[in-house]
């Protein structure tokens, strides 16, 4: 389907349209220069503007490096709105993952889990939820790790790289308690932990052939962690506890896990992210701004191959030999009771979803009893 506007149109005083970058949620995105020259990120709002100008109000004077800037909202003469952002030249996190399939390595995945999880915490010290935080999210440029789209409405996708339906985060990065509509910072830790652990594997933690499938998986198994070296395994499994009682208070807490490992320290020290990144940046950016993948396969491996194909094979070990995934112990009826209450609530999310493409999930009602704004906006 072809774009909108194209090189050399004015959409709005000041800015000329250089080229077409992607879709995303409720828009298209184009790389633009001002009369001035300075380069420009110019989001379209197509569908449902209300819903991300919401989003967007609470963003617009939010000022890190370590967050992809929103400059200004403008509406042209026939009524349309347009949000100009930073323009980001460099990788994205998903980027770098499909040019690096077995991981990234511990070094490079500290060093963005650093920069990510000081852009969450800037947000959160502000009372804002990011709710969709993910590798096409995440971009590297310039020196600095930044968290881009954290002012917009996302929906739910079957899969990482496909079309996406529902507007409360990607279902491989999704906190089990979403699908009841709770949107705290916890749902943030979730995706974070899920994100660590992609960066070191090079996939997520739990796959699967459909939505459901994913998202029961989130309600009922838990992370194999055994190939990961200290202190990654208790950090995921603690950012990935099912209950959001039991995670990290803040991503500074997990941070504090992470960075108290001495060897952890001694390898970020030693890294060196323009040598590192050169390579990636230079792949061309597939998801740049939340950008439609054309495969709706849920694994990079996979490219190319149909849902029914066999799993790829397991990367070699980050460390130590390649041990047998310890089993699952066997729950007491007390958590099969809770279990089964969370696969109801699943099943009941599920079904919103066929029902509706945008649900409200009560999102301020809830988000204002544990005091926060959520970003995505208040209903979308």
């Amino acid at each position: 389907m072809a774009f909108t506007f194209k090189h050399g149109d004015r959409v709005l005083d000041q800015y000329t349209i250089q080229r077409a970058v992607g879709r995303g949620g409720f828009g298209e995105v184009y790389y633009a220069l001002s009369d001035g020259g300075r380069e420009v990120a110019i989001k379209h709002l197509r569908d449902n503007p209300d819903v991300e100008l919401r989003g967007v109000a609470h963003c617009i004077n939010l000022k890190s490096p370590h967050l992809v800037s929103i400059f200004d909202v403008r509406k042209n003469e026939a009524g349309e709105y347009f949000i100009i952002m930073e323009y980001i030249s460099g990788a994205s996190l998903r980027d770098l993952l499909t040019a690096e399939p077995h991981g990234l390595g511990v070094a490079k995945a500290v060093f963005f889990l650093k920069g990510i999880a000081s852009g969450l915490s800037y947000l959160h010290e502000r009372g804002i939820v990011h709710r969709d935080l993910k590798p096409g999210n995440i971009f590297y440029d310039d020196g600095y790790v930044k968290i881009g789209d954290y002012g917009l409405s996302k929906f739910i996708s079957v899969s990482r790289h496909s079309v996406q339906t529902a507007s409360v985060g990607t279902v491989h990065y999704m906190a089990p308690e979403v699908g009841s509509g709770s949107y705290t910072r916890s749902i943030d830790v979730y995706a974070l932990g899920v994100i660590l652990y992609e960066m070191l594997l090079g996939r997520v933690p739990f796959e699967g052939a459909s939505m459901g499938e994913v998202l029961m998986k989130h309600l009922t198994q838990q992370p194999e962690v055994d190939r990961l070296p200290a202190p990654f395994a208790n950090v995921i499994r603690k950012a990935l506890a099912k209950d959001p009682k039991d995670r990290y208070a803040t991503v500074d807490e997990m941070m504090q896990d992470v960075l108290g490992v001495e060897d952890v320290q001694r390898s970020l020290a030693g890294f060196n992210p323009e040598l590192s990144l050169t390579v990636a940046a230079r792949a061309g950016y597939a998801e740049r701004f939340d950008s439609p993948r054309p495969s709706p396969n849920p694994r990079p491996a996979e490219r190319g191959a149909g849902w029914a194909s066999p799993p790829p094979a397991p990367p070699p070990p980050i460390i130590g030999p390649d041990a047998p995934a310890t089993p699952i112990p066997r729950r007491d009826r007390t958590q099969r009771m809770l279990l089964t209450g969370l696969m109801a609530v699943g099943m009941s999310f599920l079904s919103g979803l066929a029902t509706a493409a945008v649900s409200e999930f009560r999102t301020e009602e809830l988000a204002a009893s544990a005091g926060l704004m959520t970003l995505a906006g208040s209903g979308g």
